[in-house]
């Protein structure tokens, strides 16, 4: 079966060979876990420009032939993957990973399989709130993703640690017999959080965006020494308010630099997947 390609393009100090066995065990994930679960999935290759990435005197014209693209970047080299996407692949569905933060090949594998299943960042599934009392007392508009509700749990291909999902059926309210809500079993409630992940959702009434962080404490001990098993060390640290201000200077900097081939670099005002919803949901508000 062929799939679209997904071009991965390397602005960061991790090694080119580094990356690619990376890609190698992103790929082996899609075609053998996710697939099977999803149906549906991209093909990654290490993206090779014909000059150096990290050099902003030298960008130029060298056309991302994919239907989607991730940049792996340092968090100081942010401007040129800005820049690069500008020129180069221009309205293609696009993912950050910023290797300073933690451990890259998770945050690789997490939104390669985001930008699979919801690739315009903006869908929503309506389901239960999971901090009401009781399941059905309210109703939110969740985040069409399939990592951030399992992002701290992991597992290994080929040395290389990758990102737990949930699958089709986490989705659907209720829990049928046998239902397995994500792919390592951890055992997340549909529509559900584990504890020291988070999910994005909107409140229908308000229009409110809510960050939603699992509770450790309504944690069961079964759930928690599932969770003790694949546990990524360390935690997975997110980009923050810092890192969402250096976004927006870049853009601003670039933009001033290239006005006439900035112009759709609005549909990047943010640095996360759930940042880009919130701006979806502020330019749809009444």
């Amino acid at each position: 079966m062929n799939l679209p390609d997904l071009a991965v393009i390397n602005f960061s100090s991790v090694s080119d060979p580094t990356v690619q066995r990376a890609v190698r065990a992103v790929n082996r994930q899609v075609r053998e876990d996710f697939m099977p679960v999803w149906g549906a999935g991209y093909c990654s290759r290490l993206h090779m420009p014909r000059f150096d990435p990290g050099d902003a005197a030298v960008l130029s014209e060298d056309p991302v032939t994919a239907a989607a693209v991730i940049y792996l970047v340092d968090q100081p080299h942010l401007q040129n993957a800005l820049m690069y996407h500008s020129i180069n692949s221009a309205g293609l569905p696009v993912g950050f990973v910023f290797t300073d933060l933690g451990d890259w090949t998770v945050t690789l594998s997490h939104e390669l399989l985001e930008l699979i299943v919801d690739p315009t960042v903006n869908g929503f599934v309506p389901g239960p709130d999971p901090r009401a009392a009781s399941a059905g007392e309210s109703w939110l508009w969740h985040a069409y993703e399939v990592c951030d509700a399992v992002e701290s749990t992991v597992y290994e291909i080929d040395d290389i640690m990758v990102s737990n999902f949930v699958t089709p059926a986490y989705f659907a309210q209720g829990q049928a017999a046998g239902a397995r809500n994500d792919f390592l079993g951890i055992g997340v409630a549909p529509f559900g959080v584990l504890p020291g992940c988070h999910l994005g959702a909107v409140d229908p009434q308000t229009l409110e965006w809510l960050n939603i962080q699992g509770d450790d404490n309504a944690a069961c001990g079964a759930l928690k020494s599932r969770m003790k098993r694949f546990a990524k060390p360390g935690g997975r640290p997110r980009p923050g308010e810092r890192e969402q201000q250096m976004l927006e200077r870049c853009i601003a900097a670039a933009a001033a630099e290239h006005p006439a081939r900035t112009a759709h670099l609005s549909g990047l005002a943010a640095l996360t997947r759930s940042g880009r919803k919130q701006r979806v949901m502020r330019c749809n508000r009444p």
